[in-house]
Parts: C-alpha cells; sequence; structure tokens
C-alpha cells in the first residue's frame, strides 16, 4: 500500500489554510499551526478538532492532573484522531533542520497519546493503587494500523520518511509532559526495557525527554523510493493508511550542547 501512495504523495498540492491556535509552550518558538486535516473513516468520535495537535505536548490532562507515560493526553482538546485515509498536516513557523548536531541526529518528534499499563492491583476499598504504580512495559491505546510520515519544503511536494527505517507513530514511547519535547529518548530504548519500571524509572530513563517517536529527516525518499536530501523542511504530513491514530503535537528536536 505504502509504495502505491508515494507517487501520489510527492505530487499532492494543498490548500494551505493557516489558522493559528492559543497554547501554553514550552519554548520560546511558537508551535506548529495547521495547515489541512481530513479525519478519514473511523476517527474517534467528538476527536475531530485539529487545532488540539498546534503547539506544544499536552502538560495537564482536562481533570487538572499532570500528563504522564501512565496518565497520556486524552482530552478532545489534547488529542485530534485521524481514522484509514485520513491524515493531518502541521506547518512550523521557523524550518525543522536536517542538522547533524541535531540530538541523535534526529529532528523532530511526534506525540500521540499511548500509555504504559500498570500492573499493580486497584484496591476498591481505597480507589488506589497497591504499592507504588509500575509496569510490565506493556501499551494502552497505541496504534496498530498503517502511518506514513512525510515533509515537505513548500506545502506542495511531500517527500516520505522510509517507512523501513521510521519508528510507529502513536505507540511508543508515551508521552510525559514534566519531560522536555525537544529532547528525544535514547534511540534503541523499547517497551521492554521499562518492565517492573515506575513512574520515576521511566523519568530516569527518559533522561529528560518528553517521550514520543522522534524522526530523521535523513530518512526522505523520493518518487522513485530514492534517498533525497532535505536540508530543512517546513511542513509534516501525518497520513493513515490503515487503522487509527491520535496525535497530540509535533515539536522539534534541538541541537547537542557543545562540549
Amino acid at each position: 500500500m505504502i509504495k502505491k501512495f508515494l507517487s501520489a504523495l510527492v505530487t499532492t498540492s494543498l490548500l494551505l489554510n493557516l489558522t493559528s491556535t492559543s497554547t501554553t509552550s514550552l519554548a520560546s518558538e511558537p508551535g506548529p499551526i495547521v495547515v489541512s486535516y481530513d479525519p478519514g473513516t473511523g476517527a474517534a468520535s467528538r476527536f475531530t478538532n485539529a487545532e488540539a495537535a498546534a503547539g506544544e505536548p499536552s502538560q495537564i490532562n482536562p481533570f487538572r492532573e499532570p500528563t504522564d507515560p501512565f496518565n497520556p493526553p486524552y482530552g478532545t482538546n489534547q488529542i485530534v484522531s485521524i481514522g484509514e485515509g485520513g491524515h493531518l498536516t502541521l506547518q512550523f513557523h521557523s524550518p525543522l533542520l536536517n542538522h547533524p548536531n541535531n540530538l541523535f541526529g534526529l529532528d523532530f518528534t511526534i506525540f500521540g497519546n499511548t500509555g504504559f499499563i500498570i500492573t499493580n492491583e486497584f484496591d476498591l476499598t481505597i480507589l488506589d493503587w497497591v504499592g507504588t504504580p509500575a509496569t510490565d512495559g506493556s501499551l494502552f491505546g497505541f496504534s496498530t494500523g498503517e502511518i506514513l510520515v512525510s515533509v515537505s519544503r513548500n506545502g506542495h511536494d511531500f517527500f516520505p520518511l522510509d517507512p523501513a527505517r521510521a519508528p510507529r507513530v502513536d505507540s511508543f514511547p508515551p508521552t510525559d509532559g514534566s519531560g522536555d519535547p525537544s529532547i528525544p529518548v535514547l534511540p534503541g530504548l523499547s517497551s521492554a526495557d521499562f518492565a517492573g519500571a515506575t513512574l520515576d524509572d521511566i523519568r530516569t530513563l527518559y533522561a529528560g525527554s518528553a517521550g514520543g517517536a522522534s524522526f530523521d529527516l535523513g530518512w526522505a525518499l523520493d518518487v522513485n523510493g530514492e534517498p533525497i536530501r532535505l536540508p530543512e523542511v517546513r511542513f509534516v504530513r501525518i497520513d493513515v493508511l490503515s487503522g487509527r491514530a491520535e496525535i497530540d503535537a509535533v515539536s522539534a528536536v534541538k541541537r547537542a550542547p557543545r562540549q
């Protein structure tokens, strides 16, 4: 399905209906704005406000609870749902740079609403977990469909990021609202590495990151499926080819500090 989709996607012309949204930003740079959105087929009911994906990842949930890997974003004003055949396109105010000094060589991160399952027993008499909540690394709310992430410099010509190298969107690693969305999780970590982890343990492994699936512009492919050099892009497009995905935000990765 992806191969058939590539040639059509590269020549797609988008209607740039730019709209802004108010958000509490974790950084001085404003978050991206919505360019286009199509919910597709099977998007979650009531979660079709595309502006929910503009700005930075959610830090507080609707009941004023902090967002963390056990308690991911779930409000209608926090995540937007994309069903099969649907898409979401965001534009960044400043370009995303394909820079070798970006942390771990990654350039941007997509945040969903996946969470770690707490494996402790829940005591209904006290309405709380028995012991310190921990996970075995299992996830809930993750996307099982086929999703293609593409990027563009001009908003018209989009280039897919190699699906063989790209991580799954709206899956591991879950969002931590207390972390820095410009810091990717250490590449190579998997959900299995979090078996037995408490929230403190998760944050130790995250090493200051807010989680999310991170991408490298160096994975871009042309219409023939060959690598193409993109020094910078301003647009990120998420196409759901099958299944469904929920998106909270997309953030740029920052440069590694100079030694």
